[in-house]
């Protein structure tokens, strides 16, 4: 919207799409990889999506909506509440929206460090657990012939590949192979002696954290990082999963979307009454766009 949106930031848009030198691009995914501003890093810089609405709302937020003929568009700049928001949030009233959200923030930590999580205290810091459960977790390891990291890499792999296997086959049994692939390897492992009881809640737990997010970009990432933080877990406990978090937090500190910073309204400090905050106020409220757009008309 030109009456609104931020000139400099429509320009570098401009800019990065005029200056690709490639014969063609179909989808946005790749455009997505061509224009971003660090490639290394796995966190998404702009989120796409497939509703008009959502595009609309930002456009009218002052944001750039690019569009390239596939059914998904970019929404440049994208900070990381984005990825944990969703349009109904800003639909229902606000007491409900904060809830979701907090419920998708929480899914998002579990499904991230829970495996990590149990590996350490399984291997490093026993005294953190009471004593009874202690004693439950050592009876159900007792006849498992394999270290913790053996079992939960089996179980997260065995996962990840249920979940490729029921995206390719065809829809009307897709889930059937979800759900039946999941509790007959989970039955088998346990029956086998190849991984414990208290393993299968802890992956299953993970894998209904991971389908919480609204996301898919940022699904993926937590599918990645989850791995690296079981063996940081299993290297050195709760001090290797901190020096990953630490890594991460510096990484993402520096990381910016088309100028924003990733972790805006709040790194820097910025107006919070607006759909781009983590908490949602009453739509009476949120008067102004966000400070971080710079846009034409704050108001």
């Amino acid at each position: 919207m030109k009456n609104i949106a931020n000139e400099d930031l429509v320009n570098e848009v401009r800019y990065r799409i005029g200056n690709l030198d490639v014969d063609s691009i179909t989808t946005s995914g790749s455009l997505e990889q061509l224009i971003q501003d660090d490639s290394s890093v796995l966190f998404p810089q702009l989120f796409a999506t497939e509703r008009s609405d959502r595009a609309c709302n930002n456009i009218l937020a002052g944001r750039v909506v690019i569009l390239n003929g596939s059914p998904y568009v970019l929404i440049a700049p994208a900070v990381l509440v984005d990825f944990i928001s969703s349009p109904e949030d800003t639909n229902i009233k606000h007491q409900y929206g904060n809830l979701v959200r907090f419920i998708r923030s929480l899914a998002f930590f579990v499904a991230m460090f829970l495996p990590s999580i149990y590996v350490a205290i399984t291997n490093f810091h026993q005294e953190l657990l009471p004593t009874d459960l202690v004693f439950a977790i050592s009876s159900m390891r007792k006849s498992i012939p394999f270290p913790v990291i053996y079992e939960i890499l089996i179980m997260e792999i065995s996962f990840e590949l249920i979940r490729e296997a029921s995206l390719r086959v065809p829809s009307p049994i897709g889930s059937t192979i979800g759900i039946i692939g999941g509790l007959i390897l989970g039955e088998a492992a346990v029956s086998a002696n190849i991984v414990s009881p208290f393993l299968i809640i802890i992956v299953a737990t993970t894998g209904i954290c991971s389908y919480a997010i609204p996301d898919f970009s940022l699904n993926f990432t937590i599918r990645v990082f989850r791995f690296i933080y079981i063996i940081l877990g299993y290297m050195a406990g709760f001090l290797g999963i901190s020096f990953g978090l630490f890594a991460q937090l510096i990484i993402l500190s520096n990381l910016q979307s088309f100028g924003v910073s990733y972790f805006s309204p709040y790194i820097p400090c910025g107006n919070k009454n607006t759909d781009a905050s983590f908490y949602i106020k009453p739509i009476w409220k949120r008067e102004k766009r966000s400070n971080f757009l710079n846009t034409k008309r704050p108001v």
